[in-house]
């Protein structure tokens, strides 16, 4: 099933007096803007006039281009919930056959700071910020699935959602200390993947103890080998300015650790020390994060935690900075979660898109495949005829 094909099985709420444009035409238009680079529904409708010829060969646009009204108003009322399960089942259709076994899939939540606001009117009541919680997988750089929450506390109730609708059978689960929960962990279990959760003070007990365990003692031979702990030391990576080197511990012998009965599937407790020198300046800085997984392996578990972070910067940093999210004003009923969505079925799409053909520049941006989307129709055309 092609895109447009999974767009027309979201219900259009709208009266039959009222859609002069269909509703895949008017998703379709966002998803070109997108596409080409243009962040607000203004831009986007400037753009879709613009190029309605273009647009024609792939959309019908019988009534012409929509207005800038008419696409925020479809975008407000569609049902966040019916655009999810679209996004996630073509997600699943194009890359869940280049899933493999042991890949990382971090979940994390994204507020989306635009979308609040606290107007004078409508009795004082506060609009919260909606936060995306996303399922992100690391090595093929693509967004399987998210689910909206009204803030960030909900993430605890949001990731079991997310985790019933993804088939995550053979990955590892990453969560940073937000999502660290007994639950959580059955839900991974159930679904036959292992998980590495970090540990902060919403943990508190497990955190202190583990912390205890790792820094209290010299981890010294006598020790390690008692406790059956594993040591991991990552390559010298030198990258962004910074020289850094990580160093992983896990201890698989948990007998010490008190509940650890109550944690489905729990195997091991680890430490990750991430030293970092600033090239230009030479200033030192050493980050140290505590974890439990199911996980039995030293490097594995170490990697996976690196990964997760991926997320940032692969992710969030993309819509925010690339698509400006952050700054983008769409506050209306479901308008800024059903464009955080398009925004990321866009990036899917790009970040696997090679453009070699039409270019000699490598490693293009996604900034940069949006140009080339905008300004060379072929590369356009790929894109459709790959969607």
């Amino acid at each position: 099933m092609n895109l447009k094909e999974s767009l027309e099985t979201i219900k259009d709420s709208r009266i039959d007096r009222c859609k002069k444009h269909s509703l895949v035409d008017i998703l379709m238009i966002v998803f070109f803007g997108l596409l080409c680079g243009y962040k607000s529904i203004e831009s986007i409708h400037l753009y879709a006039e613009l190029s309605i010829n273009v647009l024609k060969k792939y959309l019908v646009l019988a009534n012409g281009i929509p207005s800038a009204d008419t696409i925020l108003r479809v975008l407000a009322k569609i049902d966040t919930g019916q655009l999810g399960k679209v996004f996630i089942e073509y997600a699943r259709s194009v890359f869940g056959n280049r899933i493999k076994d042991g890949d990382v899939v971090a979940f994390d939540g994204k507020t989306e700071c635009g979308s609040k606001y606290s107007p004078a009117a409508e009795n004082g009541t506060e609009h919260k910020a909606v936060h995306m919680v996303s399922a992100w997988a690391s090595r093929l750089g693509v967004c399987f699935g998210q689910i909206k929450t009204e803030e960030k506390s909900n993430e605890i109730t949001a990731i079991p959602e997310l985790l019933d609708l993804l088939d995550l059978k053979g990955v590892i689960v990453t969560i940073d200390a937000m999502g660290c929960q007994k639950k959580i962990a059955g839900k991974i279990t159930e679904k036959k993947s292992d998980y590495v959760f970090s540990l902060k003070g919403n943990q508190e007990k497990i955190h202190d103890d583990v912390k205890e365990f790792f820094t209290g003692h010299q981890l010294d031979e006598k020790y390690c080998e008692r406790y059956k702990v594993q040591k991991y030391e990552s390559e010298l990576e030198i990258a962004h300015g910074r020289i850094e080197k990580r160093t992983g511990f896990l201890c698989t012998n948990i007998k010490w650790l008190e509940g650890k009965d109550e944690w489905p599937n729990l195997k091991a407790v680890g430490m990750v020390e991430c030293h970092r020198i600033e090239k230009k300046t030479g200033k030192e800085s050493l980050e140290t994060r505590f974890f439990i997984t199911s996980l039995t392996d030293a490097g594995k578990a170490c990697e996976a935690m690196r990964s997760h972070w991926g997320i940032e910067n692969g992710l969030h940093w993309e819509l925010d900075v690339v698509f400006g999210e952050d700054i983008s004003q769409l506050r209306k009923d479901n308008s800024a979660a059903n464009m955080n969505m398009l925004r990321k079925l866009v990036i899917n799409i790009l970040k696997q898109t090679d453009f070699s053909e039409f270019t000699k520049a490598k490693n293009l941006s996604i900034s940069g495949k949006q140009m080339l989307c905008d300004k060379h129709e072929g590369c356009l055309e790929k894109v459709v005829k790959n969607v």
